[in-house]
């Protein structure tokens, strides 16, 4: 039988990832009234992105395929769906047409997050509520979404790659496993929601509007995992995964993988590190992306450690 504290765990991560999945949504708007908010989501995006490039390439890649290529007679099958995942991610982007490097001005931020002093106090305070209750026609047209593609786009990339993960760690029959994945989700899934929010924010949605985008996204993971460990806990009652099972693991934690890849390539690098930073700003935004990648590596360097 599957152990209870296996169940108490999986339980635990299910509510454990909503609650850092709106932390992840509420970052962006708690820094919404600060002067230097451009800065502070660009930083923001540049750590999220090292985390999720830590995540996918120290801790998911090492540990896909075991099963997966061994049913192959050891041909890198599960190498070959990370970049499936990847490229899909990358086609999503491109496809949504995300302006990069189009919304750096602060003017764009203080007019999406609402405290431009141009404007009447009851515009500011309901500007992030919703854009239709401005009275003046000039400031609707202003502060239309831009690209709402681009928001779409980002959304399904990040669905697929939460639902991935979400089934990985739904799998899991066993303490260790389980507690390991738990960890490698609940480290970046505050990441993924900031990106999400910010391009959404980026692109002229009102709060309401980019609530539509950010609660599903913020569920998918949890929705997934336990929905997968119910159907192993009841049709197997075991703490061995049947091998289509192991094998359908391989798969999404590969794909998982790419989708992120492409998400710290696509959504943080080309639109953070651009011609338009200054050698300063250019330095700090790298720094702060490797210290998002230190962060996940040096978990993986503790449990190397833990194990010697």
């Amino acid at each position: 039988m599957i152990e209870k504290r296996v169940l108490t765990l999986q339980l635990v991560a299910f509510f454990a990832n909503i609650a850092v999945g709106v932390v992840g949504i509420a970052l962006p708007y708690l820094f919404s009234n600060n002067k230097n908010v451009e800065k502070i989501m660009s930083y923001m995006n540049c750590a999220a992105g090292g985390v999720l490039g830590g995540v996918s390439i120290v801790h998911i890649l090492p540990e896909t395929g075991e099963v997966l290529n061994k049913l192959v007679n050891d041909f890198p099958l599960s190498f070959y769906i990370t970049f499936g995942g990847l490229f899909i991610m990358v086609t999503l982007v491109k496809l949504g047409g995300h302006s990069h490097g189009e919304h750096e001005s602060q003017g764009d931020y203080e007019q999406i997050m609402g405290y431009n002093d141009a404007y009447t106090n009851n515009e500011s305070t309901t500007l992030l509520n919703n854009h239709s209750e401005y009275k003046d026609e000039h400031h609707k047209e202003s502060l239309k979404p831009k690209n709402i593609g681009s928001v779409i786009m980002l959304m399904v990339g990040l669905m697929i790659h939460d639902v991935s993960e979400g089934i990985s760690l739904g799998l899991c029959t066993t303490f260790d496993d389980t507690f390991q994945m738990f960890m490698a989700i609940f480290l970046h899934k505050w990441c993924e929601q900031v990106c999400q929010a910010i391009c959404g924010i980026r692109e002229g949605l009102s709060f309401k509007q980019n609530m539509a985008f950010l609660v599903p996204l913020c569920m998918a993971t949890p929705i997934a995992q336990i929905t997968a460990f119910f159907i192993i806990y009841f049709t197997t009652g075991s703490g061995e995964l049947p091998l289509t099972a192991l094998v359908v693991q391989d798969c999404f934690m590969s794909f998982a993988a790419g989708t992120f890849i492409g998400i710290m390539f696509e959504e943080v690098i080309a639109v953070e590190m651009t011609e338009s930073n200054s050698k300063k700003s250019l330095i700090f935004k790298l720094l702060t992306f490797l210290l998002g990648f230190a962060l996940i590596s040096s978990v993986s360097i503790y449990e190397w450690a833990s194990n010697k």
